[in-house]
């Protein structure tokens, strides 16, 4: 299974059980909180899901080719684009966990993903499955 389909399938068991806890507890019931207000969460449910799902894909290819291509957190910490104090670039040293959510904004991590790709394309690393 590639990760990417993993993560696909993690996401849609996220979404059921969100769907079953929901109609289990009828916390979302139209006729208390109104339809719209129903469908908002419906819908924000799936886009959160759906970030957090890419997000972590993303991270997992980062994390792959900079363990690929023997760089350390430094050197990812040297490739970010907007450097502030909490930002943390991921550490290829550690085991694969999941992407921080706060720490790491997707636009920093798309551009080390962006940076890596082209690099591990130069060094000719196996690509990320």
């Amino acid at each position: 299974m590639t990760a990417k389909n993993k993560w696909i399938t993690i996401g849609i068991l996220t979404y059921i059980i969100f769907i079953l806890v929901v109609i289990v507890t009828n916390i979302l019931d139209p006729a208390r909180i109104g339809a719209p207000w129903t469908v908002f969460w419906y819908v924000a449910a799936v886009l959160i899901i759906y970030y957090l799902c890419f997000k972590n894909y993303v991270y997992e290819r980062v994390i792959y080719y900079a363990r690929a291509l023997d760089l350390t957190q430094t050197d990812l910490q040297d490739m970010l684009v907007v450097k502030k104090s909490s930002q943390v670039a991921p550490n290829p040293a550690r085991k694969f966990s999941i992407s921080p959510l706060f720490n790491l904004s997707l636009q920093n991590l798309d551009r080390i993903d962006e940076q890596l790709r082209k690099l591990a394309k130069t060094k000719e690393v196996k690509p990320f499955r």
